[in-house]
């Protein structure tokens, strides 16, 4: 899976343990890989609390890369195969427009004079 990464383009690549940290882009945050079974589980973790209705939203346009509630943050999940390129541009893809989505419902959440 470390060679596939670094192959689909994802920056900062490291391992720690049995999970793979990388990055979609070199200033975003990092989604980990980690192993179950014959499938890797990927996973994003925003610092906004979406609501049940943005998630179900999302959830129902989007099964294959769901959304749900991980330590009061929001996590967009997916699951590849360890060579599975096409997945992880799938996986690139549906990150950044996640990551687009949960920037507007996080300003959407903000009160008066809190900042941009």
């Amino acid at each position: 899976m470390i060679s596939a990464l670094r192959v689909a383009g994802f920056l900062a690549v490291e391992v720690e343990g049995d999970t793979i940290h990388a990055r979609l882009w070199a200033s975003s945050v990092d989604f980990t890989a980690t192993p179950e079974g014959d499938r890797w589980h990927l996973a994003l973790l925003w610092p906004v609390r979406s609501s049940d209705a943005q998630r179900a939203q999302w959830n129902a346009d989007h099964p294959e890369a769901l959304m749900d509630l991980h330590n009061g943050e929001t996590r967009l999940s997916m699951h590849v195969g360890a060579q599975d390129l096409q997945g992880l541009a799938r996986w690139a893809s549906l990150a950044e427009l996640a990551i687009a989505r949960m920037i507007r419902w996080r300003r959407a959440q903000r009160q008066p004079g809190e900042g941009y």
